[in-house]
């Protein structure tokens, strides 16, 4: 049985058209399936719950964005069942890392049933309030403080909601120090960013780590020495290319796991983790999912 999640808020109403299109094509195929269609994260995670205890369910859902396929990450990483998304959020970078962003309803149902699912890595982020697992991306310092200011923002949606909460943060942002562990070894930086990577982009599709893989079984850990607001400004472009770790000022780290120590809080896939320090780690072949060739 396939268990179908849908973001009641996600795409202005286009996840629900989303949903019944797709289910129009399940009765087609005799495909057995439940839908949980609720208007809170809580229930959304107690329902999904309550479905994967007492039915079988073989492929999860998701119809909406990051938020949402994290809310079903949760609830299956390192089980065998399938992770799918029908990408009808703001984000959407967990599609577009499938190559199904711009995909129809019967071109999805294609890929799971006519193709052999593949397992991909994700991440564990580990700190004092819990622990969570993550696709793309874990960011702290300045991006974080972006990535809250973000989420208040309603209007626009995608990526200009970024490139605005990130002009109001930079007014008044300063560096931080880290200390970083990794491969054995410990560093001390000042930036004014640092993240980890499992997925190449983040924020509307901006490739912050163009490097990144779901099946190397590493992590990329990306940060940002300290610069002055118009440099910062001018290496922003250049994100939605990929291009700017080629900037003097931007340094890429590579390990299965990373332990950051700083003043300042988490946000992964979008949600937030908490204060540091946090322990990341890659966990490979977590999640069954297709990617679109």
């Amino acid at each position: 049985m396939w268990l179908l999640v849908l973001n009641q808020n996600a795409g202005k109403g286009d996840g629900l058209n989303r949903l019944e299109r797709f289910e129009s094509v399940c009765k087609r195929n005799k495909i057995a399936y439940q839908i949980i269609n609720e208007s809170s994260k809580s229930q959304t995670q107690k329902q999904i719950s309550i479905s994967l205890k007492t039915q079988s369910i073989s492929t999860v859902i998701a119809f909406g964005g990051d938020g949402l396929v994290s809310i079903c990450l949760q609830a299956i990483a390192l089980k065998d069942i399938g992770l799918m998304v029908v990408p009808c959020g703001s984000g959407n970078d967990f599609s577009r890392g499938l190559g199904v962003l711009a995909s129809s309803e019967q071109e999805i149902f294609d890929l799971i049933t006519k193709n052999q699912s593949q397992a991909i890595d994700a991440a564990r982020v580990k700190c004092q309030d819990g622990e969570r697992w993550f696709l793309q991306i874990m960011s702290t310092g300045f991006d974080a403080k972006v990535n809250a200011l973000a989420n208040e923002i309603k209007w626009p949606a995608g990526r200009a909601r970024y490139t605005i909460a990130m002009l109001i943060i930079l007014l008044k942002f300063k560096p931080i120090d880290y200390e970083i562990i990794f491969n054995d070894e410990k560093t001390t930086v000042r930036a004014m960013l640092a993240l980890v990577a499992n997925g190449v982009t983040y924020g509307g599709g901006m490739k912050i780590s163009p490097h990144s893989s779901y099946t190397d079984g590493e992590l990329d850990l990306l940060y940002v020495e300290p610069v002055s607001r118009l440099t910062l400004l001018s290496i922003f472009p250049r994100v939605f290319n990929g291009t700017h770790i080629k900037h003097p000022k931007v340094r890429v780290l590579r390990s299965k796991e990373f332990t950051l120590h700083a003043a300042t809080q988490a946000y992964a896939d979008g949600e937030l983790i908490g204060d540091l320090p946090v322990n990341v780690k890659v966990v490979p072949r977590a999640i069954k999912t297709w990617i679109l060739a």
